[in-house]
């Protein structure tokens, strides 16, 4: 489900071999997603880049998770937002509520996969 990259203490993560986030496995995501942002001082960059829609369920695993991430003394930032998710962030008046960064491609090696 989910593709781990790290690179001294930042993690990158994409979502692997899905477009969606969504009630079907929002609560996986959530799950290893705050595993990752409870250590204190490291970075998690979720790498949105080949998803195209978000629910509900879906926005709130990334709201639990950035808001899990400040308890933590951590940052969970989005990248690679595509613009129909750009939309549904601006529809939803969530764009105060993420960090943004501009991720490059990058010669990480893969850590773990996820299902």
């Amino acid at each position: 489900m989910l593709k781990i990259a790290k690179e001294k203490n930042q993690y990158r993560v994409e979502l692997f071999q899905v477009n969606r986030l969504n009630t079907l496995f929002s609560e996986l995501v959530k799950q290893q997603l705050t595993e990752l942002v409870e250590e204190p001082g490291i970075t998690v960059v979720f790498d949105l880049d080949d998803i195209r829609f978000i629910d509900s369920s879906g926005f709130d695993v990334l709201l639990e998770v950035s808001d899990r991430a400040r308890e933590a003394g951590s940052q969970f930032k989005l990248c690679n937002i595509t613009d129909d998710v750009r939309e549904l962030i601006i529809l939803m008046e969530l764009e105060e509520k993420f960090d943004f960064v501009t991720c490059e491609n990058s010669r990480e090696k893969i850590l773990l996969v996820l299902d």
